[in-house]
């Protein structure tokens, strides 16, 4: 079954098709599937009035703008967080083929 069509109640009967399935109605969207792409929408009209006016305010002052660091950082926030989610850990690089020089013996050799 699709998820469109149910047994009827002449299914144990026998018959054609249309005497074993009934058509059920069309899914009707819940209220967050209807307003999702509402509050996307509205969040991308915020992010480029809040954008523009970023780069308003850094012409006056003759400053660079904020919104690419506040997005760096961001998404060092954002990866960070998802590790620490999954359970990583940082790694530590150990270098094995760095080998010590052997202390020398205060003499010269000429």
């Amino acid at each position: 079954m699709n998820g469109t069509t149910a047994p009827g109640p002449q299914a144990a009967a026998g018959g054609g098709l249309s005497t074993h399935f009934r058509v059920l109605p069309p899914h009707e969207p819940g209220v967050w599937e209807r307003l999702a792409p509402v509050l996307r929408g509205v969040l991308a009209v915020l992010v480029l009035l809040a954008t523009a006016l970023d780069a308003l305010v850094s012409a006056w002052v003759g400053a660079p703008p904020l919104a690419p660091r506040l997005r760096k950082v961001g998404r060092v926030l954002g990866d960070e967080f998802r590790a620490g989610r999954a359970g990583a850990v940082d790694a530590e690089v150990i270098e094995d083929d760095v080998r010590e020089r052997p202390a020398s013996s205060g003499r010269r050799s000429a």
